[in-house]
């Protein structure tokens, strides 16, 4: 197997979340995970068992999806559905905090809210999408996580533009260089990957994570 595909069967995450999906689409994805060696699964609480079922033996990092996409959760059911991810044999919980706390100045509030997530003991990625927040509030956002050991972020959540090479730019100016960066949101094709690596981002999200391995075939 090419280097580059050995990187980057790492470095993009597949994403498994459609609700519309059809049993035989599902268990296609699963077969390309497997095929491409891809090592990095983002999915909802729903398709968690479905996935480690069809994955079987097959040895990969499937983090699980709370409060996605709306940020909807109210924190007294945090502790339930984060231990139900673990149970489930999550290895990782993707997590998108309720923002509006931090333009209610409510600072301490949004602190808790990721402490909460945060007594799994697993990994914790908090998402952000840059583009619909304030920069107070998005600075605030990233100052609190770090300060609570938030070492992953990803910024897009599939709404609204993808990210730019200026987004980039401004967000690893924000957080450093030492967390571990993904993006998500309108990647379909193998160059909009590289470009997004080549601008300093560790790894991308995409539902198109087939489309794109076949085309690397290709190359």
């Amino acid at each position: 197997m090419p280097n580059i595909e050995y990187e980057l069967n790492k470095k993009i995450h597949a994403i498994i979340i459609n609700p519309y999906l059809t049993w035989d689409d599902f268990c296609v994805n699963c077969d390309f995970i497997k095929k491409y060696y891809i090592k990095n699964i983002s999915t909802s609480l729903n398709y968690l068992p479905d996935l480690k079922n069809c994955l079987s033996n097959y040895s990969s990092n499937i983090n699980a999806l709370i409060s996605y996409p709306l940020a909807d959760l109210p924190v007294s059911f945090i502790e339930e559905l984060v231990c139900f991810a673990k149970d489930k044999g999550a290895n990782g919980i993707e997590y998108i905090p309720n923002f509006i706390n931090l333009s209610k100045r409510n600072l301490d509030t949004f602190a808790a809210e990721i402490e909460q997530v945060k007594l799994s003991g697993l990994p914790v990625t908090i998402i952000i999408n840059k583009s619909k927040l304030e920069e107070e509030i998005l600075y605030n956002a990233i100052e609190i996580s770090q300060e609570l050991g938030i070492k992953n972020f990803q910024f897009g959540d599939g709404f609204g533009p993808p990210i730019t090479s200026n987004d980039v730019d401004q967000i690893l100016k924000i957080t450093g260089r030492q967390n571990q960066i993904k993006t998500v949101g309108g990647i379909k094709k193998l160059t909009q990957v590289i470009d997004l690596f080549d601008a300093g981002i560790n790894c991308v999200g995409t539902s198109n994570f087939c489309e794109i391995f076949q085309e690397l075939k290709v190359i």
